[in-house]
C-alpha cells in the first residue's frame, strides 16, 4: 500500500526559485536554487548529490529577491532528511529545519 507523505506533512509546502547557499560541516559550500520552502523544512537542487548524506547537518542562507537596496537573506541550519534523484545530473536535497530561519538584512551596500 503507497503512503501519501503529502498528508502527514506539518506544514504545506510552497514552490519556490530562489538564490540560496548551502554549507556542510567538512567545509563544502555551494551555490543552488531553492525549490520548495515549508514551515520546517526546504529542498534544493544540486548536481553533486556524492556530497550529502542523510543525516547531515547543512546550513542554508536563501537570498530575497525585488528588495531594493535592502539586500535581505534569510538563515537557517538542518539535517539532509531525503534525497531524490531528478535525471540529468540533478539531485533534489530535503532539509528538516531545526527552527525558524533568521532575517538578515544589509540596507544600501552590494554584495
Amino acid at each position: 500500500m503507497a503512503v501519501d507523505h503529502e498528508k502527514e506533512r506539518e506544514f504545506e509546502r510552497y514552490s519556490v526559485s530562489l538564490n540560496a547557499e548551502v554549507n556542510l560541516a567538512d567545509g563544502y559550500s555551494e551555490t543552488t536554487v531553492l525549490r520548495d520552502i515549508s514551515g520546517g523544512g526546504a529542498s534544493f537542487i544540486t548536481t553533486h548529490p556524492e556530497r550529502y548524506s542523510i543525516g547531515d547537518r547543512v546550513d542554508i542562507t536563501i537570498r530575497l529577491p525585488g528588495a531594493g537596496s535592502l539586500h535581505a537573506k534569510v538563515k537557517g541550519a538542518g539535517k539532509v532528511a531525503s534525497m531524490k534523484e531528478l535525471g540529468e545530473g540533478e539531485t533534489t536535497v530535503g532539509l528538516r529545519l531545526d527552527d525558524l530561519l533568521d532575517f538578515d538584512s544589509i540596507i544600501g551596500e552590494s554584495e
